[in-house]
């Protein structure tokens, strides 16, 4: 009767608990390394964005429209850009970013040749963290275009 009890065909507690904290310790590395995947996706859409908004700042400079990329709505989780002319009148917005991307837009395109100067901050709200960039402390995208030196500076990830 005692043969079965002593029997060692299993594992004990001390190699069972072994085996969860090594599996534990994995779980807790692949979700740190997912949610950094994550964030650097959230990053590469406000690149993608910012480099978006560039290439309409160009051809806005080039058909000498009459846009004040600085004036943004929010539209939902949408940010509507160029929404008004120079002037300060209503017009259908030329660009819309990603839901969570957000931008800090200095600049015109008065419509007049050689006169287009846009420069945007472009982050996500989701995106990497980074103390150094007050108020929202993301990592911000500088991107900038000028008409009259024929200037284009956009990031890469």
């Amino acid at each position: 009767m005692f043969d079965r009890i002593k029997k060692t065909d299993g594992f004990t507690l001390v190699e069972l608990m072994m085996v969860m904290i090594i599996l534990g310790i994995l779980v807790q590395m692949s979700a740190t390394f997912a949610l950094d995947i994550r964030k650097r996706a959230f990053d590469a859409t406000a690149l993608a964005d910012g480099k978006n908004l560039m290439t309409l700042a160009g051809n806005s400079f080039i058909g000498l429209d009459d846009v004040d990329f600085a004036t943004t709505s929010l539209v939902g989780s949408n940010l509507q850009v160029g929404v008004k002319d120079t002037g300060g009148a209503s017009r259908p917005p030329v660009f819309t970013l990603s839901p969570g991307v957000r931008a800090i837009i200095y600049g015109t395109s008065p419509g007049i040749p050689g006169g287009g100067d846009v420069t945007a901050y472009v982050y996500n709200i989701n995106g990497t963290d980074d103390p150094a960039n007050p108020p929202h402390f993301k990592r911000q995208f500088y991107f900038s275009i000028d008409e009259m030196t024929s200037s284009i500076t956009a990031p890469t990830l």
